[in-house]
């Protein structure tokens, strides 16, 4: 204690000497941080310390200089703390408390307890009218508030007339004149920075982001504008304590609030110039998908600023954030029980963009519901209906959804089946499929493959054709017409044909019974006896040499159609003509799998197939 004391008497007044005597400021500063190393400041908020810690040690100084001090040696030294049996000195008649710090960088050594730097303006109520001793710096803590600071020259106030160094609510008059004056200059300042950088961008609205820099640069510089006006505050006009206080948490709000505001709006501008120079070139769909992806990224990075700006505030206001981190951890659960639907929402959209299964301006099917989406935020997508409504669906509901994106459409499906009467002749069949396939093929609007037409299934009251073809459009309006083009074209196309359209009848036919035709119901019987007779029943299955030679005989395409080639069981030769010779027996009886005239209409020599041997033998 005696060190402590005896320390900050002699860095003090050797502070205060080096001021009044005009002493360079960096060297009066020094003095003075040597003596504020004696007080326990631990409970002085951090945020604008050192105007505020040379009132308090003014302030103590005043206290000094009126009570009366004990002898150096009955104060505690060295040889009386060795053993640890004195922790604390209280100066007599007084409630100045000088004390060991028990831990942290500073244990072990005395200072002025942080009790008596928060309770000095009090004591020095106590003690202001007593007397001041022999050696005193008088005067020194209403010197302190009236003088000007170090960026105005030392003899400033001796210029000033005698009312304007009368203090006032702690200040002089001519400093309470001068900060009213700033802060309306100040205040007029920030606002016509607002306007010209409002101005500029709404000037540039329609070029890129780049050029819309008037907001972020009025932001910056009311940030650093707001820093002059306190430095001006602190180191011109003088200021300290209340008024001093007050200009540091306007700067404070200022500041932060301006750095807060320049973060959120430089996201954005830094999203869409992003966007814009890596979408060059690409839709406008798929330009506002990649906007809204790294306007999301930035305003995530923003929401970090934000974090940390709002720590700075509170540690600079003196809210202890420790507390508050220890606190959130204890209820920990409960707060992650609390933000869990927040989290997954905010997940899902972070999904929705990464995985990109849809995007702004998308047309397409989410569940059972069909609409445009409109925004993927953070929390949720909208998303407008075919009514026109706006639907907000969660973002971790949306994800889980089966999205299906008609706008992600290279082409579009036309799949119908045309239903043909039943009195439609084979003839008339080949005649509408062939014009179908002419009719497909030819459209500038489907694609040729495939672009098939196929007689698929005798229906319960129809000839089914089934038509599959892809149009080449992805517009809904454009499908539409198109697809309505196709159809009429197929309706004219059955017209001609001369058969219709069915649908769903029974026809009631009357007539007389013809009765069974016994001529060829006696041939059909004579046959298989035959087979039986020579032990060559095909049943339960033909005979292997007799199935082989079936095999693979029929003509496919048929004989006349594109890309016709005869089978490998045919001859060019013509067929064989009777010589007159004894036909084969019974046992040899052969039986042609074809039959007609030996040559074609023209003249020429008609393939006909190879005369097989059924049931005779071989070798």
């Amino acid at each position: 204690p005696r060190a402590t004391l005896r320390s900050f008497i002699r860095d003090f007044n050797e502070s205060v000497q080096d001021w009044r005597g005009g002493k360079p400021l960096p060297g009066v500063l020094q003095s003075m941080r040597r003596a504020a190393e004696t007080l326990d400041i631990s409970e002085l908020p951090t945020f604008r310390r050192e105007a505020t810690l040379a009132i308090r040690m003014a302030l103590l100084k005043e206290i000094l200089d009126r009570v009366e001090l004990p002898a150096y040696e009955e104060i505690p030294g060295d040889e009386a703390v060795a053993d640890g049996a004195i922790t604390h000195w209280i100066l007599p008649n007084t409630k100045i408390t000088i004390v060991r710090i028990e831990d942290g960088p500073l244990a072990g050594q005395f200072l002025f307890s942080k009790e008596t730097v928060a309770n000095l303006s009090a004591y020095f109520e106590l003690a202001k009218d007593l007397p001041y001793k022999k050696g005193a710096t008088v005067g020194i803590y209403d010197e302190l508030r009236y003088s000007a600071g170090g960026w105005l020259p030392r003899n400033f106030v001796d210029r000033l007339p005698d009312w304007a160094t009368n203090i006032v609510w702690g200040q002089g008059l001519w400093q309470w004149t001068a900060f009213v004056g700033v802060y309306v200059l100040g205040g007029l300042i920030l606002f016509g920075l607002y306007r010209t950088g409002t101005w500029w961008d709404q000037k540039h609205a329609s070029h890129l982001a780049a050029m819309r820099f008037g907001v972020p640069v009025a932001l910056l510089l009311a940030v650093a504008l707001a820093e002059f006006f306190y430095l001006f505050a602190e180191q011109a006009i003088g200021l300290y304590e209340g008024p001093l206080a007050f200009v540091s948490y306007s700067v404070l709000v200022i500041q932060v609030g301006g750095l807060s505001w320049f973060a959120l709006v430089i996201a954005g501008r830094l999203a869409d110039g992003f966007a814009h120079a890596h979408a060059h070139g690409e839709p406008d769909a798929r330009r506002l998908a990649n906007a809204a992806l790294l306007r999301i990224v930035f305003r995530l990075a923003s929401v970090v600023v934000l974090a940390y700006l709002g720590i700075y505030a509170a540690e600079a206001v003196g809210i202890p954030i420790a507390p508050l981190v220890a606190g959130l951890g204890v209820g920990g659960l409960a707060l992650a029980l609390a933000v869990r639907p927040t989290l997954e929402n905010v997940i899902g959209g972070l999904t929705l963009f990464a995985d990109r299964p849809v995007r702004v301006g998308d047309f397409c099917r989410y569940g059972d519901q069909i609409g445009t989406v409109e925004q993927i935020g953070l929390r949720s997508t909208r998303i407008r209906s075919l009514e026109r409504t706006l639907v907000t669906i969660p973002n971790a509901e949306f994800a889980q959804m089966q999205l299906d994106n008609f706008q992600a459409r290279d082409l579009r499906l036309l799949n119908t089946v045309l239903q043909l009467r039943y009195e439609t002749t084979p003839e008339q069949l080949r005649w509408v499929l062939a014009e179908l396939r002419r009719m497909l093929l030819g459209h500038p609007r489907v694609t040729p493959d495939p672009a098939r037409v196929r007689f698929v299934a005798f229906g319960a009251h129809s000839l089914d054709l089934e038509v599959f073809a892809y149009l080449r459009t992805k517009d809904q309006n454009t499908f539409l017409s198109i697809q309505e083009d196709i159809l009429l074209r197929m309706a004219d196309i059955v017209k001609e044909s001369g058969t219709g359209f069915a649908f769903p009848s029974q026809t009631l036919y009357y007539r007389r019974d013809e009765g069974l035709d016994v001529e060829r119901g006696q041939r059909a019987e004579q046959q298989v006896d035959e087979w039986r007779q020579k032990n060559c029943l095909p049943f339960p299955e033909f005979e292997p040499g007799v199935r082989w030679e079936m095999e693979d005989i029929l003509d496919y395409p048929p004989r006349g159609a594109h890309g016709y080639k005869p089978r490998w069981g045919l001859s060019e030769e013509p067929a064989p003509k009777s010589t007159g010779a004894t036909s084969p027996s019974t046992s040899d009886a052969v039986t042609p799998l074809s039959s007609g005239p030996a040559t074609s209409p023209s003249g020429e020599p008609k393939r006909s197939r190879t005369w097989l041997r059924f049931g005779a033998k071989r070798g």
